[in-house]
């Protein structure tokens, strides 16, 4: 609406009214042209204004400017009289033009109708409309739409939309004939041509970016959490602590928190517990119970604006070996309200209309895989609330073939390849259903003026089984080849939805007995006017499914995995005994100052657990944890830290990495020990970093690490450019492996002596700048007493890039299962393409002094082909989770890259894809510039946000995540920034302690005095704990004794001469009156 119109009351209900528009953006033709309103079902033929009419309707505007400019300040050009709008709807008016030459109807204009929206509308309007049919976009409601429709407006890209309408006058979007396949035309049952309305490119092109920022707001305007956009709070590790009083209280009024664990036991004391429960990608189960004759109670919810399919499978004791159900054992297994659902699907499989072709989409020949009924969307359907937000499964577990030892729990639908080799059959339903549901209907809603009390309408929709058993057979057959083809529509789907959208309205919306259907629901009019925009719409969001444009939208459906995995495994418990580690060969002591200790379970395959409660160390040789329901499987390593009363860490432990099954058959427990050692520098908000020593080369002792209380004093202003010499140019990431004891880093130079890696021949120039990478040990390895020690760890690029490779190690090799690559140790491949995917590459570290310098086993391994997943755009920030995950941000995409690694080493073209569920926006769970990621040790993904001025928390699901409660935003704490005003501040490295203590490098402005480096501390609550001004480093990483590494801006000549930066070792310090008896320095 005009802004002339935005403070209008709303209309009375029925009330006739004349409604204006300005078609001044059409040209000549407007003057001339005979236009017809189209809305609510009925036609109004629209007059030209006169002066006298513009009077009478006191819209004559003496200081009324260029007609073009859609700015509210002109007067209409056209009006139709006496207009009845249906009461409380939202709807959307079409002026609709002479036909074309073909005898369609041409479309002049539209502008979205809500009760309160005036009677003016202008070019700015029909901008609004074309971004509004987007279906994620729409919503149904008038007092949302009314909303959504202002943050449309404010996009700062509208203009550009407009001005692109402008342009192309009255070919902003043209008829055009539909065909089959065999270039027959596709008639309605009146035998009459359908046609859709195309936008022309420039068009659809310029509505992308409008898109984009319009869901950046829509996204974080609180007013429509629960209608446009919804909360749920992702889950980062599950904390099975003993509970506290105030979990008893909130038990007691029915408060559970959400990281308890979800498990289920009957009397017998058989366990079964959900490895986890999300939400992941907007799906969450929960376990509500397990009866004595063993019928398991599940509840799967989605917050994601579409529909999905359910299955389940059972595997056999060994967790591997699927269990064969036939149909007739499944329907007496299955209980309570899914039981009528899935028979109704299952007698459609022996229906001649239906027959084989539909039980190949509801399960799998052998009987493995078993269709659990349909799952709709959200809680709302755009803002109309709905009946099926959640879906209640019961059913017996099957004792025929033996004990069941694991239950897959598969959710399918609309996204990209998951890798799961249930992949793309479990989703088949799941993608028809939301590919006309989720994003056809909504269209036709508009044209039919469908309203709030249209709840039993989708509701109807939702449940007939027989209309969308045929949706799902028809999209089957338009999407098999869509959906099965190149691995890289996991990339991009934007080619795969517009061919979708096209072969939805010519083959499905269309066919007869859909079309008959949609006309019960909608009225046969409406759903015949619908169709030239349904194509329209579809396209809108397939145009935001670029790799380009998913990086700065918010593609929550497109960008999540087609099929979705939830486990259900056997538990056991777990008895954990600390004990005091020995000191130099002597029994040694808990920390005196302990009160509390902390435990984290880092599982190879199931989330992270953590334990947390009081201790009382006093005169203890050893303490016992009980831990129960522990997940069975894989190998697990258990990470201790003791605390003192003011929060300081005084103790730390680490078991081995160990199977995961129990190992004291006698008491039927997993039974671990681990050795605390005291830790004597406890972090405070006095504590410093001191440089303790200095990694240098000297070409006949080579690398050493030369202890010195001086740090470099080199800054950003000694880095150069150039292809030619010796020149340090910028520094990249560093990492490290505690356990293997090295780090990892990159830099750009020049004067490397090395080629290219795409160099051909042998006469490259060798001084060029190029991006490199490298290993060194930053401690000796075991029974090494050299001085040359760190060059056990040393590894080398053996070739260049031009973009930088980032190494990516797990903290502590034990963190992660075979599917981590042994112990977790990657590079990211910058070489590649959004088409082909940025590759991560496995590195095979060497960590003997045996193995000599100028052994080939010393270079990283660059050749592509085999790869253990990809991403659609290159990232800047890494950081791996230890359970097979990998995220990846860049400040210049408001997107957070989710990548679930494959289980082994896969060929480029069959490497997983990166999932991008998130977007931009400045709510909980959008992103704005995020620079920055790292993982604490309980697994919450962190993220520092450059836009936002914050670190927000998330799970590997792509949720936001609760983790600093008590602050005043719990998902999320702010930046503390030290950079004047007007001075920009670069954030160069985010790194994570054992005990969750987060360090975070930043610089301020060019960074070339040392006063403009800081580190900032913040504690695992999210209190910013102390500021240490001056630590000069281009990027640092921390082990797991909070002792910083840093990559630094000074230059050192390598082997041969080769250009490289220095690095550095702080210890922290705390001063002795805070220290109290724990006076000791390292």
């Amino acid at each position: 609406m005009s802004e002339s119109a935005a403070s209008t009351e709303p209309r009375p209900a029925n009330e006739p009214q004349d409604v204006h528009f300005d078609l001044s953006f059409l040209g000549d033709e407007h003057l001339t042209a005979d236009y017809t309103l189209r809305s609510a079902g009925r036609s109004y033929p629209l007059e030209r204004h006169t002066p006298e009419s513009l009077a009478e309707a006191g819209l004559d505007r003496a200081d009324a400017a260029d007609g073009r400019a859609g700015d509210g300040a002109v007067p209409p050009t056209h009006v139709a009289r006496a207009v009845r709008a249906a009461p409380a709807v939202v709807g959307l008016h079409r002026v609709l033009g002479p036909p074309d030459k073909n005898g369609f109807p041409t479309l002049a204009a539209m502008a979205v109708s809500t009760p309160g929206d005036g009677d003016h509308y202008t070019l700015d309007d029909v901008a609004r409309a074309v971004v509004f049919l987007n279906p994620s976009v729409s919503v149904l409601t008038p007092s949302t739409a009314d909303t959504v429709l202002g943050h449309i407006g404010t996009a700062a890209n509208l203009l550009g939309l407009r001005l692109a309408i402008d342009t192309m006058g009255t070919h902003w979007n043209d008829p055009v004939p539909m065909v089959d396949d065999a270039g027959q035309p596709v008639r309605g049952p009146d035998g009459k041509q359908y046609f859709t309305y195309e936008l022309a490119p420039m068009v659809a092109n310029s509505a992308v970016p409008v898109s984009g920022q319009s869901k950046a707001a829509i996204y974080s305007d609180d007013t429509l959490q629960g209608t446009r956009w919804h909360l749920d709070p992702g889950v980062s590790h599950v904390d099975v602590s003993e509970p506290t009083r105030q979990d008893a209280l909130a038990a007691r009024d029915g408060r559970v928190s959400p990281t308890r664990a979800l498990v289920a036991a009957n009397a017998s004391g058989y366990h079964v517990s959900l490895a986890d429960g999300g939400p992941n990608y907007g799906l969450a189960v929960t376990v509500n119970g397990l009866s004595d004759d063993f019928v398991l109670d599940l509840t799967v919810t989605n917050s994601y604006l579409r529909h999905t399919s359910l299955f389940v499978s059972f595997l056999h004791g060994d967790g591997k070996t699927p269990m064969v159900v036939d149909d007739n054992i499944w329907t007496e297994l299955i209980k309570g309200a899914m039981k009528p659902i899935v028979e109704a699907w299952l007698s459609l499989g022996i229906d001649p209309g239906f027959g084989q072709e539909l039980l190949d989409l509801i399960e799998s020949r052998d009987n493995t895989l078993k269709f659990a009924g349909l799952l709709g969307a959200e809680s709302t359907f755009l803002g109309i609330p709905v009946s099926q937000a959640e879906k209640n499964l019961t059913f017996s577990l099957p004792r025929d073939g033996g004990p069941v030892g694991r239950i897959r729990l598969l959710v399918g639908s609309l996204g990209t390849p998951s890798g799961n080799e249930w992949d793309p059959m479990a989703a088949w339903l799941g993608i028809a259903m939301t590919s006309v549901i989720d994003l056809a209907i909504p269209t036709y809603a508009l044209i039919s003026t469908a309203g709030e009390e249209s709840d039993t309408l989708f509701d109807s929709i939702f449940k007939n089984v027989p209309f969308l058993a045929s949706l799902a057979l028809e999209v089957y057959t338009i999407g098999k080849d869509i959906f099965t083809g190149d691995a890289n529509t996991g990339a991009d789907l934007k080619d795969a939805l517009i061919s979708l959208s096209s072969s939805l309205v010519t083959k499905v919306l269309t066919a007869s007995d859909v079309a008959a259907q949609l006309a019960l629901y909608f009225g046969a009019e409406e759903a015949e006017e619908a169709i030239p925009y349904v194509g329209w719409a579809l396209k809108a969001l397939a145009m935001e499914a670029a790799v380009e444009q998913l990086a700065q939208t918010i593609g929550e459906v497109i960008s999540s995995p087609r099929v979705v995995e939830f486990d259900l495994t056997v538990t056991m418990n777990a008895v954990i005994t600390l004990t005091p580690a020995d000191v130099n060969g002597h029994p040694g002591e808990f920390p005196s100052t302990a009160t509390t200790v902390a435990i984290t379970a880092q599982f190879s395959d199931s989330t992270t657990r953590t334990w947390t409660g009081p201790v009382d160390v006093t005169n203890r040789s050893s303490l016992t944890i009980h831990w129960n329901d522990v997940p069975v499987g894989g190998t697990v390593t258990f990470v201790v830290a003791m605390f003192s009363a003011e929060g300081w860490g005084v103790g730390k432990g680490q078991s081995a990495s160990m199977a995961n099954e129990i190992n004291d058959t006698k008491a039927g427990v997993l039974s671990v020990g681990v050795a605390v050692a005291q830790q004597l520098y406890p972090l405070s908000s006095e504590t410093t970093y001191a440089h303790h020593q200095v990694l240098t080369y000297t070409g006949g002792a080579g690398y050493a690490w030369q202890e010195s209380a001086q740090a470099p004093t080199e800054t950003a202003e000694s880095l150069g450019s150039g292809p030619s010499g010796h020149v340090l140019e910028a520094l990249n990431a560093i990492t490290l492996s505690d356990d293997l004891g090295i780090l990892g880093y990159g830099w750009e130079a020049s004067g490397l002596g090395i080629p290219p890696v795409d160099a051909e021949g042998t006469d490259t120039e060798l001084d060029t700048e190029l991006d490199t990478m490298q290993n060194i040990g930053f401690r000796p390895v075991s029974g090494d007493a050299s001085s040359t020690w760190p060059q056990a760890g040393y590894m080398t690029a053996p070739a260049g890039y031009s973009k930088a490779p980032l190494l990516l190690y797990l903290r502590t090799a034990s963190e992660g299962g075979p599917e981590l690559a042994g112990p977790g140790l990657f590079f990211l491949d910058p070489s590649g393409d959004a088409k082909g995917g940025f590759h991560l590459r496995q590195v095979t570290a060497v960590t003997s002094a045996d193995v000599p310098m100028d052994d080939p086993r010393r270079r990283f391994d660059l050749a592509t082909g085999t790869s253990w997943g990809r991403f659609a755009s290159l990232p800047t920030s890494l950081a791996i989770h230890t359970n097979g995950y990998v995220v990846g941000v860049n400040p210049s995409a408001d997107n957070m890259q989710i990548l679930r690694l494959a289980p082994a080493g896969t060929p480029d073209a069959q490497a997983p894809w990166a999932c991008m569920p998130l977007g931009p926006g400045t709510g909980s769970g959008r992103l704005g510039a995020p620079a920055l990621t790292c993982i604490r040790p309980d697994q919450t993904i962190l993220v520092l946000e450059a836009g936002n001025r914050r670190i927000q928390a998330f799970s590997r699901g792509g949720h936001p995540v609760p983790a600093f409660p008590t602050t005043p935003t719990p998902y999320w704490i702010p930046l503390v920034s030290h950079a004047p005003e007007g001075i920009d501040v670069v954030h160069l490295s985010m790194s994570s302690d054992v005990a969750g203590y987060l360090y975070v490098l930043s610089q301020n402005g060019n960074g070339y005095d040392p006063s403009d480096f800081h580190l900032d501390i913040y504690a695992p609550t999210g209190t910013h704990l102390l500021h240490q001004q001056g630590l000069v480093a281009g990027g640092l990483a921390v082990d797991l004794w909070r002792n910083v590494y840093t990559l630094n801006f000074q230059q050192i000549a390598g082997p041969g001469g080769r250009t490289e930066p220095s690095l550095s070792e702080y210890l922290p310090h705390t001063p002795a009156a805070r220290r109290g008896s724990q006076s000791e320095e390292r």
